[in-house]
């Protein structure tokens, strides 16, 4: 996944304003690439990652062992619906190529902005997408990992359910990549 995964995650960061010092969680974490893009983006700040998948968490602290070590990443086995970390923590919170993933989509929005600061962000980061092509494209894929397809204005209705603001959608041209960047109220 790492490799498979760079140029759209690489794409997908390029859309947000990443700090220094953010606080960061990236979620569904799988094998620690993101993580390391993310730590080499908040110098001053930390990078937190999460995934249900205790063999991919022992893999993505296998590939940031140096950021593990000095206290700049931390990696932790959990449901992206029942998070432990404390409320108004995040900065942002990254999903790459894992919404469709996610058992309840509406809870884990609900959670990921229970997490963020007033006024942060979620950046959704996706090739698999319900467009009307993409899906039919690639329905054994679909079928075989499992996965619940849904499109950008679906999406965007359940972050509004969940809070969020400001919802913005980006598609590459001519690629099914996409991105949707949303925000928790600032009070």
């Amino acid at each position: 996944m790492n490799k498979e995964h760079n140029l759209l995650s690489t794409w997908g960061l390029n859309h947000i304003k990443i700090e220094p010092a953010f606080t960061v969680l990236d979620v569904g974490c799988g094998g620690g690439k993101t993580i390391g893009k993310l730590a080499k983006q908040t110098v001053q700040g930390r990078v937190f990652g999460i995934d249900y998948s205790k063999d991919m968490v022992e893999y993505s602290k296998e590939e940031n062992k140096k950021l593990v070590d000095e206290g700049r990443v931390m990696l932790i086995e959990g449901s992206v619906e029942k998070m432990r970390f404390p409320t108004n923590f995040f900065d942002l919170v990254t999903a790459i190529e894992t919404y469709y993933f996610w058992s309840n989509l509406t809870k884990a929005f609900q959670e990921i902005n229970r997490v963020l600061k007033q006024g942060g962000k979620i950046l959704i980061v996706s090739e698999m997408i319900k467009d009307g092509k993409y899906e039919i494209e690639n329905a054994e894929t679909i079928a075989k990992a499992h996965v619940k397809l849904l499109s950008m204005q679906e999406i965007e209705i359940v972050l509004h359910s969940a809070g969020f603001i400001n919802v913005r959608i980006f598609r590459k041209p001519c690629s099914p990549w996409n991105v949707i960047i949303a925000q928790k109220h600032k009070k």
